[in-house]
């Protein structure tokens, strides 16, 4: 992806808009997926599950992802990452390269920087499964000299790898950070050492995984009124975005969020060993701004404009922000949710100059 995994959960719509999350790629490791046939010692033996796609093909598809992604923040080529990237990423990223020229250089140079993911853990589901997606447990390392550095930190990121017709694509890409690493939880195997996968529309007590985007949309639409999400680190910034909406509009402007229709609608689900499942998966915000009276107005900021195309720096009436996100998070085997990471990307901007109206 195109930006660096030192950026926060989450960015304010009044800071500079860049998403958190980038990529990388190294040495892996898997636990076995065993092939043996059994049947001489054990009459009834079941043959082993065959795999999705072995260990060597999920690594060759990360390094190959890493490469690509290199070279498209390298040349901040949006068609480029498409050959890495699917869905509400790939939207974020390709909106992050519209930004760049209204961005702070150094800020652009460190999230653009050549990475690598090292510490790999591959968990591949059965073919049976008929799931068309894979998950990496990685961390992320700076490139020097063409072989991987210093880890940016101690944080573990999940990827998601998606096939399509086009081959694979990284999709989805969040992380456990701080003292919530402790909550990383343990994938759910099977006796030939693949994934068990969780149908995401099956409810785990009160929650199905399918719930957690509009759990977390809600966060912004009514900050969280009455939400079952666990308290996290996520939740509380999330809900900032609604507490805070109206911070600096000096009571010139009206602003609110609503939940509209996501990039891609994917939820990942994978079964936990506690009983719960850990989820990724896409949603979408929109913020609107519009001036309470014709003498006041609502003026872009720098890292807004480069969506507009006529007169950014007109006077508007009306301002709308549309937010892809990703996120992260957990349902236990009692069924309670929560939510450790939410990335968030504005995609484009629609506005209204005073002048229209």
């Amino acid at each position: 992806m195109a930006h660096s995994a030192r950026s926060a959960h989450i960015v304010h719509p009044r800071r500079v808009g860049v998403l958190a999350a980038a990529v990388f790629s190294a040495a892996a490791s898997l636990t076995g997926c065993s092939t043996a046939d059994r049947a001489s010692e054990h009459a009834d033996a079941v043959p082993a599950e065959r795999p999705l796609l072995t260990k060597a093909e999920a690594n060759e598809t990360v390094d190959t992802y890493q490469t690509v992604n290199n070279q498209a923040n390298a040349k901040r080529s949006a068609s480029l990452m498409a050959k890495a990237e699917g869905g509400a990423v790939l939207a974020m990223d390709q909106a992050y390269f519209t930004q760049v020229p209204a961005l702070d250089k150094s800020d652009v140079a460190d999230n653009l920087a050549p990475f690598v993911y090292v510490n790999r853990t591959f968990y591949i589901p059965p073919a049976s499964s008929k799931a068309n997606w894979f998950l990496v447990r990685t961390q992320g390392a700076q490139l020097t000299h063409g072989k991987p550095g210093k880890l940016w930190s101690k944080d573990i990121r999940f990827l998601v790898f998606k096939r399509s017709g086009e081959g694979w694509r990284m999709v989805v890409a969040r992380d456990f950070e701080g003292s919530e690493l402790s909550k990383v939880p343990h994938i759910a195997l099977d006796r030939a050492g693949l994934m068990k996968v969780a149908d995401p529309d099956t409810k785990i007590g009160k929650t199905a995984p399918s719930q957690l985007p509009g759990l977390v949309t809600d966060l912004w639409v009514t900050g969280g009124r009455d939400t079952p999400l666990t308290d996290t680190s996520a939740r509380r910034t999330g809900r900032s975005w609604y507490t805070e909406r109206n911070d600096n509009l000096g009571g010139h402007a009206w602003v609110d969020f609503k939940k509209t229709t996501p990039r891609a609608g994917d939820v990942f689900a994978a079964k936990t060993a506690d009983g719960g499942a850990l989820v990724l998966s896409d949603s979408a915000v929109d913020e609107t701004f519009l001036a309470k009276d014709l003498q006041s107005y609502i003026g872009l900021g720098d890292s807004d404009k480069p969506f507009v195309k006529r007169d950014p720096n007109a006077h508007m009436y009306k301002v709308v922000r549309h937010y892809a996100q990703t996120e992260i998070g957990t349902i236990s085997a009692d069924g309670k949710p929560a939510v450790y990471s939410i990335g968030t990307q504005v995609t484009k901007v629609d506005t209204t100059p005073t002048a229209d109206i």
